[in-house]
């Protein structure tokens, strides 16, 4: 074989080199580096002209990469200069943590936990101070991994106006939820004054008419009267207990509702059973009451449509939620059944407050869940 098949058959490695093992290792870490830088450089573009404070931290070194404008004017404003592209956010934010700044602290400890990958994200509200007193603020850690490098985004929002929209919303539904609790009470009372009244004096009539009449048919027809006049007193009395029950002022959510629940099987003629578990902590007086009404509506929904002879409610109480569990032993719901104005109603209350139902057959019968979100504090950042 001659020289230049020799040539050939190599590919001519004789005239080209091969780079080494640490030249491509060099090599790769110069493109990652690059498609890093890139990123950066994407974010800084993506977040410049934002109102909303955003900032870029290397999530092993905790070197600061990017922040934008609105984050270096607050920074500035609020005496944490420092917090700038080049310095260490860690190494900051323990400053401003050690000083007892208390959402330094808890935004330190956030951290903590995001590095040491128990969480992934913080959500945080927290109130200003200083120059900033009178604010409220939303703040979020978030971490990202990029070409195998990760980062942490931070991010803080104001939401005074916001909250301030919200507590004005939250003040109207209260506001109409305790006009509509008057006029429940008002008819409960009307209900009972005047239509048992009625009720009761038409029972007097019939039994002076059995007094004096002998024949047969007139006494079956006044025995049927009276069967459908217990059966009307019956029902009254359930609506009129369910229109004007046990306050919650009285003794707070889980007395009211053992007490709704027990009255009410006394009066419709139920099996009932209550538990709680658990305590309910940061509860508004409107999401008790929002409860204790969807409580209400599933009771008398159980009564009038399910044909049920017993009843099992429970109120569980989680870390981050609150559950309200009905079941009857009914007849259940048909699929194709369209959803009443009551079942629209619980949805909509719960709707309000953040919350959700859910409607499943039991086999016998119905599940009525109703779940909303209990309030969580949780740390703040600083910056």
């Amino acid at each position: 074989m001659d020289s230049h098949a020799r040539n050939f058959e190599l590919g001519d490695t004789s005239r080209r080199r091969l780079p080494t093992i640490p030249q491509l290792r060099v090599a790769g870490a110069t493109a990652v580096q690059h498609a890093n830088d890139e990123y950066v450089g994407i974010f800084q573009q993506l977040v410049d002209g934002l109102q909303e404070q955003a900032a870029l931290v290397d999530a092993e070194s905790g070197a600061i990469l990017a922040v934008n404008g609105a984050w270096q004017q607050a920074a500035t404003l609020n005496g944490f200069a420092d917090f700038r592209p080049g310095e260490n956010y860690y190494r900051e934010l323990s400053k401003v943590s050690a000083s007892g700044y208390g959402p330094g602290q808890a935004a330190h400890d956030a951290i903590h936990e995001i590095r040491r990958g128990k969480r992934r994200s913080a959500r945080m509200v927290y109130d200003g101070t200083g120059l900033q007193e009178g604010k409220k603020f939303e703040a979020r850690l978030g971490s990202m991994e990029v070409g195998g490098r990760k980062y942490i985004r931070v991010t803080r929002y104001d939401i005074t106006e916001l909250a301030r929209l919200r507590t004005m919303r939250n003040e109207f539904s209260g506001a109409l939820m305790r006009v509509q609790e008057d006029e429940r009470r008002r008819m409960g009372r009307e209900l009972h004054d005047s239509g048992m009244q009625v009720l009761a004096a038409l029972g007097i009539s019939l039994a002076q008419l059995r007094r004096d009449q002998s024949p047969e048919s007139v006494w079956a027809v006044t025995a049927n009267m009276e069967d459908l006049l217990l059966r009307a007193q019956k029902e009254f009395r359930s609506i009129s207990f369910l229109a004007h029950p046990p306050q919650l002022e009285e003794g707070g959510l889980v007395v009211a509702l053992q007490a709704l629940v027990d009255g009410f099987g006394l009066r419709a003629g139920l099996v009932v059973a209550f538990h709680s578990e658990g305590i309910a902590e940061g509860m508004t007086a409107d999401a008790e009451h929002v409860i204790y009404r969807v409580a209400q509506e599933a009771l008398s929904n159980a009564h009038r449509h399910a044909a049920a002879s017993t009843l099992d409610v429970r109120l569980v109480a989680r870390k981050r939620s609150l559950h309200l569990v009905i079941a009857d032993n009914g007849r259940g719901i048909p699929e194709d059944l369209r959803p009443g104005v009551g079942l629209q109603s619980m949805r909509e209350r719960l709707q309000e407050i953040g919350g959700r139902l859910a409607i499943r057959n039991g086999r016998p019968g119905t599940v009525i869940l109703a779940s909303l979100p209990l309030p969580v504090r949780e740390p703040a950042p600083a910056g």
